[in-house]
C-alpha cells in the first residue's frame, strides 16, 4: 500500500502518515461491482488515517488520475446508521458513468472501522468528515467536490455545513437524512432510550426487535444478511447516540445557509417518519439554498430500493447543475415539501 501525494497535499495541516492512503494498483484499475450488488463488503485497499492516527477502511470509485482520467467531480459520502462504506455502491455505479470520483470511509463505530459498535460521539464523527474533505481538497484541488450522506450521514453532513469555517464543499445531497430528534419522538421512545442508556448501555437491538423495513428490494434485503460488515444489532448507547446526534442536527437546521443542497425523501420511510421529516422541513429557513424531491412510494434506503434508479438519475442531475429540473419529475419546491411530508398540518 502507498500513500498518492501531491504538492497540494504536503501542507503543515496534515502531519506525516496522515491523510489518504490510497493503493496504486487499485487505482489503475478501478473495476466496478456487477450491476446486482447492492452492498461491497470486501477488503478494501485504501484507508484514511485520521490526525489522531486511527485508521478507516476508504473505498473510492470512478475516474482517478493515476489512470490516466481527471474526475468532472468528486463526491464524498457519508454511510448511514449500521451500515459501511459499501452501501455506496450504488451511487458510485450512477455517478462514474458521468466521470464523477466517489469516495467512501467506515465512520468510528461502524464497518470495518477498529472501534466496531462503540459510539463514537457526534463531535467526533463531524470532524472525521471534515478531515476527510480537506484531504480530498489536497487530492482535488481544482475539482468540485460534493457531499452525500445517506440517513445518519445526512445529519452528520448538515452538522458539518453548520460548523465554521463552512467546509469547501459545491453542493451536498441528504438522502432521507436522519433528523429524528428527541423532540418528535414519542414520550415512551425517549424514555426508553434514556432508561436504557442508564441501566445496560451494551444492551442491543435487532432490526427484527425493531420491526422496520428499510426496502422493498428482496435481494438488497438479503444482501444486509449476508453483509459481514453490516450491524445487526446496535447497542443501547449507539441508538441514544444517534438520537443525541439527530437531536443537534435538527436544533441546527434553523440556520442552514449553504451550499446549495438536495433533500430526497421517501413517503414509505419506515426509518425516519413522516413527523420527524415534517420537523426537519419546518425548522429549514425559506429562501436558504435548498430544494427537495418526495418520492411518494420511496422506501428509505433511496438509492437501494425498486425505485432507485429515479433517486440516482436526481443526484447525478443535481451534482452537474443545482437549478436544473430533476428527471423524475420528483423535485418540488420548499412549500410543497412542507405540505407533502406534514399533510394537514402545514395547511
Amino acid at each position: 500500500m502507498a500513500v498518492i501525494a501531491t504538492a497540494a497535499m504536503a501542507v503543515e495541516s496534515t502531519p506525516p502518515g496522515r491523510g489518504l492512503h490510497l493503493d496504486p494498483d487499485a487505482l489503475t484499475d478501478p473495476a466496478m461491482p456487477a450491476a446486482d450488488q447492492s452492498t461491497v463488503h470486501g477488503p478494501t485497499p485504501h484507508r484514511l488515517v485520521m490526525p489522531d492516527g486511527t485508521t478507516l477502511p476508504l473505498r473510492r470509485w470512478g475516474p482517478a488520475p493515476e489512470a490516466g482520467d481527471s474526475p468532472s467531480a468528486v463526491i464524498l459520502g457519508l454511510h448511514g446508521f449500521n451500515d459501511h462504506a459499501g452501501g455506496f455502491i450504488a451511487v458510485a455505479r450512477a455517478l462514474s458513468a458521468a466521470d464523477i470520483a466517489v469516495y467512501a470511509y467506515d465512520q468510528r463505530g461502524f464497518g470495518g472501522s477498529e472501534q466496531r459498535g462503540a459510539w463514537p460521539g457526534a463531535g467526533q464523527l463531524v470532524s472525521d468528515a471534515r478531515w476527510a474533505l480537506t484531504q480530498l481538497r489536497h487530492r482535488y484541488p481544482d475539482t468540485p467536490i460534493h457531499l452525500i450522506g445517506l440517513s445518519m450521514g445526512g445529519a452528520v453532513a448538515s452538522l458539518l455545513m453548520d460548523r465554521s469555517p463552512a467546509p469547501a464543499v459545491d453542493s451536498a445531497v441528504l438522502v432521507a437524512p436522519a433528523f429524528w430528534g428527541r423532540g418528535v419522538m414519542p414520550w415512551y421512545q425517549r424514555f426508553a432510550l434514556w432508561a436504557g442508556q442508564q441501566v445496560a448501555p451494551d444492551l442491543t437491538l435487532s432490526s427484527e426487535t425493531l420491526d422496520i423495513e428499510p426496502t422493498d428490494d428482496a435481494a438488497v434485503m438479503q444482501a444486509l444478511r449476508d453483509d459481514p460488515l453490516w450491524i445487526r444489532a446496535p447497542s443501547v448507547d449507539a441508538m441514544a447516540g444517534v438520537a443525541n446526534l439527530m437531536d443537534q442536527a435538527l436544533r441546527a437546521l434553523p440556520r442552514f445557509d449553504g451550499p446549495p443542497t438536495l433533500i430526497q425523501y421517501g413517503g414509505l420511510d419506515e426509518v425516519i417518519p413522516p413527523e420527524a421529516a415534517c420537523a426537519m422541513f419546518t425548522a429549514l429557513p425559506g429562501g436558504a439554498p435548498w430544494r427537495a424531491a418526495f418520492y411518494p412510494n420511496g422506501y428509505h434506503m433511496l438509492t437501494r430500493y425498486s425505485g432507485s434508479a429515479d433517486v440516482l438519475g436526481d443526484i447525478r442531475r443535481f451534482i452537474a447543475d443545482p437549478d436544473a429540473i430533476l428527471p423524475s419529475g420528483r423535485g418540488i419546491g420548499q412549500s410543497a415539501a412542507r405540505r407533502a411530508v406534514c399533510g394537514e398540518q402545514s395547511r
